[in-house]
């Protein structure tokens, strides 16, 4: 393919109006229930729970990842409310494409070092310190930053007169995408991928034979279910579809019944990927050490008609969360005190 090839416009008519009205309506509703439920999980991780643990550090780091995303989908709701016309400059364009694919990579990392977190925090305690922790979630915001840059590359498009965003119009552009997405394939996808698979499974070998209550054990369980379905419905079939429509844009450009089938997908696929920040907060009630009491005391606050006082309240909060000390966070503890244990770390 030479450069003059490189520089055409796709030779396949592009039909795609229909996803307009889906991206409108489920961008939406992502926006107004992660919004709610992450800005809910910065604020109890932040300020209610004063001595965080390790889960609730990568928890927190989670729920910003998500935000930021959750920041810029306003853009891309007018985007696609006025048919895919783009008003607000070429700046905006790019940084709002930049930040879909950060808070992407981002939550998987996260996510994948929740897992690790959890199973070295069980299976070894005490080799890993909340200073590490640290640590180590600061280098995952640099590394993904950098990583991430290249999508600053793609900026404002015109396509029938119109600013388009998000949207490459020539074959060069896809080319570089391509190249840009088997990077992110390997680094952003499979590895943290296989690190969530192996933790998790080795994590729940060592659960069943930890003196526990069989209710605690299937809780266990729910949560490594949880991430697993949070990779599995919103980030691997997204990539996989991305690389395979990808392939064929490049490779093979000139078969248009192809990729209008690939074109449809990748609206199922891309909906997918945007509802992990609808999915994340339930990995928040589950794991997050204070959230879930911050939820059932809120809704216990509304039945009441007679508020108790800001104190009344903040001792409420404390003693629930008091029940929910992650384990081996706080030190040895007894084998009655492992079979009450709520949640483990």
């Amino acid at each position: 393919m030479n450069n003059s090839e490189e520089d055409t416009l796709h030779p396949c008519p592009i039909e795609d109006d229909y996803k307009y009205l889906v991206y409108t309506a489920v961008y939406i509703i992502v926006f107004l229930s992660g919004l709610l439920f992450n800005v809910a999980a910065v604020y109890v991780f932040c300020k209610i729970r004063k001595k965080k643990g390790i889960s609730t550090i990568c928890l927190q780091n989670l729920a910003v990842a998500d935000l930021l995303f959750i920041f810029f989908l306003p853009l891309r709701i007018t985007y696609y409310h006025k048919n895919g016309t783009w008003i607000f400059g070429d700046f905006m364009c790019r940084v709002t494409s930049f930040s879909f694919y950060f808070s992407m990579y981002s939550s998987i990392f996260f996510l994948a070092c929740l897992s690790i977190f959890r199973y070295m925090s069980v299976v070894h305690p005490g080799t890993i310190k909340v200073q590490t922790v640290i640590k180590v979630c600061a280098g995952i915001w640099v590394f993904t930053s950098l990583s991430t840059t290249p999508f600053l590359l793609s900026g404002i498009s015109v396509r029938e007169n119109v600013k388009r965003c998000f949207e490459p119009a020539v074959l060069s552009s896809w080319k570089r995408i391509m190249y840009i997405n088997y990077y992110a394939l390997i680094v952003g996808l499979l590895i943290p991928f296989l690190a969530i698979v192996v933790c998790n499974g080795l994590l729940i070998r060592h659960i069943v034979t930890m003196p526990m209550e069989k209710k605690n054990i299937r809780k266990q369980v729910t949560i490594i279910v949880l991430i697993l379905l949070v990779f599995c419905i919103c980030f691997l079939p997204y990539h996989i579809q991305r690389t395979v429509h990808l392939h064929y844009l490049v490779h093979h450009p000139d078969i248009c019944t192809l990729h209008g089938v690939l074109q449809k997908t990748v609206v199922t696929t891309l909906c997918l990927a945007v509802l992990n920040t609808c999915l994340d907060p339930l990995l928040y009630v589950f794991i997050g050490h204070g959230y879930k009491s911050w939820l059932l005391l809120l809704c216990r606050y509304k039945k009441v008609e007679n508020v108790k006082t800001s104190s009344t309240e903040s001792s409420g909060i404390n003693e629930a969360m008091a029940e929910e000390v992650p384990m081996n966070e706080q030190g040895q503890r007894s084998s009655n005190e492992l079979n009450n244990e709520t949640l483990i770390c």
